[in-house]
């Protein structure tokens, strides 16, 4: 029978030669990361503001996921991708910040039942792998905006914005993960095929519409504003990990990572959309539309493959298909 009394586990870190530590007892998920409401609060540059997440499972085994960060999360000097097991003295490194993993030794943990061969791909058993078109898109500009507009008229802009996004995804198949600010990421579950990714597409190219028309109807901003969008298509990890009853993500993997990174692009290169070559692939007779470039991006030792073009490009592109895609 195995014992019910959790083993002594905990999350230390050594800086500036003072020792930190988190204890990981009376809750199942710890957010790691420099914003509010990080359950250990790394404040440095290099930690995302909501950079991984440690989830306690039943038999009081523990797995890290990296949620999306800029700079990723290694463990033993090698970058996670996918829920993975902690054994006692493991080091998890982000960026200049080196934690180490510590747990008691408890004789139940040898009989979990649910490691596996593969990184620990399977051992949170509400997630599952699947094949899925990503979007990422934000508000360019975006904070000389809030400065222009004020705290309380930038939140009720982005109040505005967020639900019409929202309802924009929805109606065309996908569904948010998750608003960061200015930014939104969306998923389509479906798969990879001409219709995930055509209505991913027309959701980059509604909100674009949207965005400048709440801009020109704001008062205090008057004007078009812009926005960058990135698609990729790719593997990642899906579930649903609950806090006190509240999702806490639900979509993590290299495809997320990489979407992340084509959007900065999108700024970068002034461009408005760029597609992953796998998203790319999924469309019909998209040569015309969409220039394909290369972009060396962090995390990825080759460069990425991608498509980028205009919203009018993506327009046009999209009323060939009219018959198929409500325009």
């Amino acid at each position: 029978m195995t014992n019910s009394t959790p083993p002594e586990a905990f999350i230390k870190i050594v800086d500036g030669g003072e020792e930190k530590s988190w204890p990981l007892t009376g809750k199942s998920t710890y957010r790691l990361g420099r914003g509010d409401g990080s359950d250990i609060l790394l404040p440095y540059p290099w930690v995302s503001r909501q950079h991984a997440m440690i989830q306690v499972e039943a038999n009081f085994s523990h797995n890290i996921v990296d949620l999306g960060s800029a700079n990723g999360t290694f463990v033993n000097g090698r970058r996670i991708y996918t829920p993975t097991r902690l054994s006692s003295q493991d080091r998890i490194n982000i960026g200049q910040s080196e934690l180490c993993f510590v747990q008691e030794d408890w004789a139940g943990a040898a009989d979990s039942g649910d490691e596996t061969e593969s990184g620990g791909e399977k051992t949170v058993t509400f997630l599952r792998k699947g094949l899925v078109t990503i979007m990422v898109c934000d508000i360019r500009q975006f904070t000389p905006l809030s400065e222009e507009i004020g705290a309380d008229n930038i939140s009720e802009f982005l109040g505005q914005w967020s639900r019409k996004v929202d309802s924009i995804v929805q109606k065309n198949g996908g569904r948010v993960d998750k608003f960061i600010g200015d930014a939104v990421l969306a998923v389509w579950p479906a798969g990879a095929d001409f219709a995930t990714a055509a209505r991913s597409l027309l959701s980059a190219l509604e909100i674009s519409m949207w965005t400048g028309k709440i801009g020109r109807d704001t008062p205090g901003i008057g004007r078009d504003l812009k926005i960058g969008a990135a698609l990729n298509t790719g593997e990642a990890v899906m579930g649903n990990v609950g806090v006190d009853g509240q999702r806490d993500f639900t979509i993590v993997g290299d495809a997320v990572n990489v979407a992340f990174r084509l959007q900065e692009m999108t700024s970068r290169q002034q461009v408005d959309v760029i597609l992953g070559e796998k998203t790319y692939r999924q469309l019909k007779d998209a040569s015309t539309y969409f220039r394909p470039r290369s972009y060396s991006v962090k995390g990825k030792a080759q460069p990425l493959e991608a498509y980028s073009a205009s919203f009018e490009d993506v327009r046009r592109y999209l009323s060939n298909w009219k018959s198929l895609l409500p325009l």
